[in-house]
């Protein structure tokens, strides 16, 4: 009996948990051979991922969403609101991206990897291009972002870093200058609970950490 032939991420046993360390080789071959290129490691979720975002020259930085700032993979099955591509990973992993933030190194900021799947495509299948595909891939936080992140930032001690996570870093590595007069404030939340769903033009979405109380609020 011949065994059917293998693919490429078969062959080098590449799955959706390991992806993202297989890649990193590829990153530092790219960073070092252009080193005028800025370079963004989006959404990582690895602590092999911050190590060599810190290893590599200052072309290189890295994005770093907030649900993955809480969520580890055993928060992932059974529970479609938290599957995401890249997938959380292990608890050291989590850990590694708040210490990477907590440490206020301007190569790491916020990057939302925000998605609006509506209900039906998180927990039912759906058709696309003729062929049934199983829960989209993707957590929704853009409509509670800002407070959600200083919510996080503060659980592990980061509060004081969350000006330069969610606005200064990226921008300041992007090269963008700073507009005048443009400003987020917060303030301390009261029983500010995120909506269990948010209904507009015809769809149903369940954001991030529905049912949950925020710590602080947008004024």
């Amino acid at each position: 009996m011949r065994l059917a032939s293998k693919s490429f991420a078969d062959q080098q046993n590449i799955s959706i948990l390991n992806a993202e360390k297989h890649f990193l080789t590829h990153l530092t071959k790219i960073a070092t051979s252009f080193p005028n290129l800025r370079i963004v490691l989006e959404h990582a979720t690895t602590s092999e991922a911050v190590d060599a975002v810190l290893s590599l020259p200052s072309n290189v930085a890295c994005s770093i969403t907030a649900h993955h700032l809480e969520l580890t993979i055993d928060a992932v099955p059974g529970q479609p609101f938290h599957f995401c591509k890249p997938v959380a990973k292990e608890p050291k992993d989590r850990d590694a991206l708040r210490r990477a933030v907590l440490s206020g190194n301007p190569k790491f900021f916020l990057g939302s990897d925000s998605a609006p799947h509506p209900v039906n495509a998180k927990t039912a299948k759906v058709e696309e291009f003729g062929e049934p595909v199983g829960c989209a891939a993707g957590v929704y936080t853009s409509s509670i972002l800002v407070p959600l992140v200083a919510t996080l930032l503060e659980s592990f001690g980061a509060l004081d870093k969350l000006q330069g996570f969610v606005s200064d870093n990226g921008r300041k590595f992007y090269g963008v200058p700073a507009k005048g007069g443009e400003v987020v404030k917060l303030r301390r939340a009261q029983g500010a609970k995120v909506p269990g769903l948010i209904r507009g033009d015809g769809a149903e979405v369940v954001p991030f950490w529905a049912g949950k109380e925020l710590g602080w609020e947008v004024v």
